[in-house]
């Protein structure tokens, strides 16, 4: 009989500064009780502040800390064209904000900041987290002579990291706030692209405020914004000699 592993994925997204107290003891009891190894994701804009107004006291973000995510997508709110501004909250944050399709064309050694991805094994199965940002500009735009950032093809970025990273990974796990409709764009590259491996892809997605799923090329699953309901993700993997493939998946939208 195959070996049989369970991967369970706690989601958010779009939290908007909207995780209060009460909240935050109901995330922590559901994560207490959870009875697998899981991960606690959010695909990002879970500040108050804006990529040009910024809030100089962000509570949510003492909050945030004390769920000890495991890795956060950098949304259109984390990011800020003050560079200051921008880089002060990335230092705050005790977790991995990803954004594979961000560079600093200024001062590259930043780049070391601005993770592109996460890998990291749980319950024997082998994960790579790979974050992408909303563009806020094209490239080579004025505001990229600004403020310095630059956004890159987003399709680039995710194909760059998974040709380095798929001989020793069982799941690409993208943490995405493109919204729905290039989530859907990505979802159908990666399948014509990588059909070869395309049941090791999972997209969790934000920035439209919708609940959604959506499995015609690949999984996709974006939460209620405003931590509504919080998203539980159980993957269910088959052991297949060197590596495990995804089996199944079962999803549950949990009220908060």
């Amino acid at each position: 009989m195959k070996t049989k592993k369970v991967l369970t994925i706690f989601h958010t997204t779009d939290i908007h500064n909207k995780l209060n107290g009460n909240k935050l003891r109901k995330i922590k009891d559901l994560l207490s009780s959870c009875d697998t190894e899981f991960l606690l994701l959010d695909s990002g804009d879970f500040l108050l502040g804006g990529n040009i107004i910024f809030s100089p006291f962000e509570p949510v973000i003492n909050k945030i800390n004390e769920l000890n995510y495991t890795a956060i997508a950098i949304g259109n709110r984390e990011f800020n064209y003050f560079r200051s501004v921008f880089y002060n909250r990335l230092k705050k944050i005790n977790t991995y904000l990803l954004a594979s399709n961000l560079i600093d064309l200024r001062f590259k050694k930043n780049n070391e900041k601005i993770k592109k991805n996460l890998y990291l094994v749980c319950n024997d199965i082998r994960i790579c987290i790979i974050g992408l940002t909303k563009p806020q500009y094209n490239e080579k735009h004025f505001w990229e002579f600004v403020t310095g950032f630059r956004f890159l093809n987003f399709y680039d970025s995710v194909s760059k990291i998974v040709k380095d990273y798929y001989k020793i990974t069982d799941i690409f796990i993208i943490l995405s706030h493109l919204g729905i409709t290039d989530d859907i764009n990505l979802a159908k590259f990666l399948k014509e692209n990588y059909y070869n491996i395309v049941n090791r892809f999972l997209i969790l997605g934000g920035h439209d405020h919708k609940e959604f799923f959506d499995d015609t090329f690949i999984p996709i699953i974006h939460s209620e914004p405003y931590l509504k309901k919080i998203t539980k993700i159980e993957l269910f993997f088959i052991d297949n000699k060197n590596h495990y493939d995804l089996d199944s998946i079962f999803i549950s939208r949990l009220d908060l």
